[in-house]
């Protein structure tokens, strides 16, 4: 056990509102089993390979239809990250772009990077006792300007233990903010 504290990812995190992308790996590969291998050219997806879940106060639909509703307060800030769906950690998900339409609904997105953070990790000798490692955080961050639907795009790739790319897809989704 270490007696070193494990400070927040970032000072903002008790006002951010945050989103986890959940993408389904390995039903994606096989719906898209040859998928771009450029980054500038990412396949396109449809519904039902990345789902949503964000800390709104109603309850939450695990449906993908490629809408995702923020409940949030005037100039909240959203921190989007992502993550897969892997049974032992097969595949994982880098967002690498993220564009929002001109409704004036969400600012521009902006890639946050936090390196070289404590994270608490199991110990195998004694797993009631958590150890830690050094990690990497990152999400996308944007604001809440209005009310109403954003158009958005977001770009992933999926890649495998040795961080090697197995393609690069785009998912469309409208973001509602009430």
């Amino acid at each position: 056990m270490t007696s070193e504290p494990i400070k927040s990812p970032s000072s903002s995190v008790a006002t951010a509102n945050n989103v986890l992308l959940i993408v389904d790996a390995e039903s994606l590969l096989l719906r898209y089993p040859d998928p771009s291998l450029e980054a500038d050219n990412p396949t396109p997806i449809s519904d039902g390979f990345v789902f949503s879940i964000n800390g709104s106060p109603e309850p939450q639909s695990t449906i993908n239809d490629s809408i995702i509703t923020l409940t949030a307060g005037s100039d909240a800030t959203f921190h989007i990250r992502g993550r897969t769906v892997s049974l032992l950690a097969e595949h994982s998900v880098v967002f690498y772009e993220m564009s929002v339409g001109d409704a004036g609904v969400l600012s521009a997105p902006e890639l946050v990077v936090r390196g070289d953070l404590t994270v608490p990790a199991p110990d195998t000798e004694n797993p009631t006792e958590p150890g830690t490692h050094q990690a990497d955080d990152h999400y996308w961050a944007c604001t809440r300007l209005a009310a109403g639907v954003e158009a958005c795009e977001l770009h992933f790739m999926l890649v495998d233990k040795n961080c090697e790319a197995l393609g690069y897809f785009s998912w469309a989704v409208e973001i509602r903010v009430p």
